[in-house]
């Protein structure tokens, strides 16, 4: 997953949540001694739900509390915004549905199918899908999300801020993707060469694949991750 240290979150320099696995969460709204943040989870062929020839991108959102993250910076606040603290961590976001809750965090997950294939599928099933998450448009769409899910009043960052990150996040998924239309051309190219000319089998084949099997590791879109139906947060 792509490194969070680029984006700062209200004050200079990242400000990450800790996870309890170890995963770190990048915080985007606050209500008084309560953090929310989000990390990509996981993504996974559409067809996994019944839903062929779409990816499905997934984000766990987590409610914690801000514990010392942003001590220092409120300790230099000249004009303390009064806000009273939660009763608890899952009620200090009404529109959120939590999977998980307990005195030390609520988490649950976020999800959206994209028209699009991205491993396994043909060209035309990654083209759809570079066109539809491309160009920051599925950044922007979850960015959005997550703003109403906390209401602007409570963010920290500008909503500009958390696509940025959001953007860096789905960045290796992108490159896979072009790098897969790369050698899929490259295929392309190899198969024609061959139309109308007799060979050895074994030596077609080498013309048509050689190239690509050595790559097709590297050429394959990154991001798709564990089952987000089994992972812990």
């Amino acid at each position: 997953m792509a490194s969070l240290s680029k984006v700062g979150v209200a004050v200079e320099g990242p400000k990450l949540m800790p996870g309890s696995t170890g995963g770190e969460y990048f915080p985007f709204a606050r209500k008084g001694n309560v953090l929310l943040g989000t990390r990509l989870q996981a993504i996974a062929p559409g067809a996994r739900y019944g839903l062929n020839g779409t990816t499905y991108f997934c984000a766990r959102v987590r409610s914690a509390p801000v514990g010392n993250l942003f001590a220092e910076e409120d300790a230099k606040k000249k004009v303390v915004k009064l806000q009273a603290n939660p009763p608890n961590l899952w009620d200090a976001w009404p529109n959120v549905v939590w999977e998980k809750r307990n005195e030390s965090r609520a988490s649950t997950s976020i999800g959206v199918f994209i028209p699009g294939a991205l491993k396994g599928g043909d060209e035309a099933g990654l083209k759809e899908l570079l066109t539809n998450i491309g160009d920051g448009k599925l950044a922007a769409k979850m960015a959005h999300y997550l703003f109403e899910l906390a209401g602007a009043d409570n963010a920290i960052c500008r909503e500009s801020q958390l696509k940025a990150w959001l953007d860096e996040e789905f960045k290796p998924v992108i490159e896979g993707i072009v790098a897969a239309l790369a050698k899929q051309q490259e295929l392309q190219t190899e198969m024609k060469a061959t139309i109308g000319n007799f060979g050895m089998q074994a030596a077609l084949l080498k013309k048509v694949y050689g190239k690509t099997e050595e790559g097709a590791k590297d050429a394959e879109p990154d991001g798709e991750e564990a089952d987000p139906d089994n992972e812990t947060d």
